[in-house]
């Protein structure tokens, strides 16, 4: 017998919300960390903006490697603590503290909505379903929660939850259960809708739940192996995919 369901849980990045040029404009952002890192605490002896630059990318690119690896997560002071030390420096707590709210400032407002994001989960609320959030990220939770606020995604969503504040990320099983424990709904009562095959699809379909992939030009891995339960182009179809599921 197919459980009723009653939750919807969204991937963030590449689902709800998207951040344009990633791979060329990260390096930009990154320099405006350092701007204001050295802006704010100019006495001190800095690397170079570029080593900088290296070092945090480097530090981001093995931060994504453990997860896709070990699906192991890192808070934003641990992710920048790594940084750091690829750059030979010690920091202490308020010297992180300050190129923590320099990234801060350089990617906010970088965000960019989905057009359908909200019209899709203002329908999904007026059919009574639950509406979660499960994000893998090294970023504080409340970067985040600062580009879904101006768009008006936070009050539709039931229960948040970023990876950054987990020990594991997706596919771990204990990142999908965090989820639904919050939204006191059982896996199998639950949806993930997510763009990445691996992360969203095959990790919610282990706990239990469904899946429905959306469709994306990004190259994230598409194993042979993994078959959502639906796939969408765009957040509008997913209200009609779940209507058809309810009355068959």
């Amino acid at each position: 017998m197919v459980v009723a369901l009653r939750a919807v849980i969204f991937d963030l990045g590449g689902t709800l919300i998207d951040w344009p040029d990633w791979d060329e404009d990260i390096q930009r952002r990154w320099a405006l960390s350092y701007e204001y890192l050295v802006a704010t605490a100019p006495s001190l002896t800095w690397p170079s903006c570029d080593a900088y630059v290296q070092a945090m990318r480097e530090a981001e690119k093995e931060y994504w490697l453990q997860v896709a690896k070990n699906q192991t997560s890192h808070t934003p002071t641990s992710f920048l603590r790594d940084g750091f030390r690829r750059l030979h420096r010690d920091v202490n707590d308020q010297e992180l503290l300050v190129a923590l709210d320099g990234y801060a400032r350089a990617v906010n407002g970088w965000a960019m909505i989905f057009p359908d994001a909200v019209e899709t989960l203002l329908a999904l609320r007026k059919r009574g379903y639950k509406l979660g959030l499960l994000s893998n990220t090294w970023w504080a939770a409340e970067w985040h929660n600062a580009d879904l606020a101006p768009h008006g995604l936070d009050a539709l969503l039931d229960v948040v939850v970023y990876t950054s504040d987990l020990p594991y990320t997706k596919p771990h099983a204990s990142a999908f259960l965090t989820v639904t424990q919050r939204l006191d709904v059982p896996p199998e009562a639950c949806v993930m809708v997510g763009d990445r095959m691996v992360d969203d699809i095959e990790g919610a379909q282990k706990v239990g739940m469904r899946a429905i992939w959306k469709e994306t030009t990004y190259p994230w891995p598409r194993p042979a192996h993994i078959t959502p339960d639906a796939v969408i182009h765009n957040l509008a179809e997913l209200p009609a995919i779940l209507r058809s599921w309810k009355s068959s």
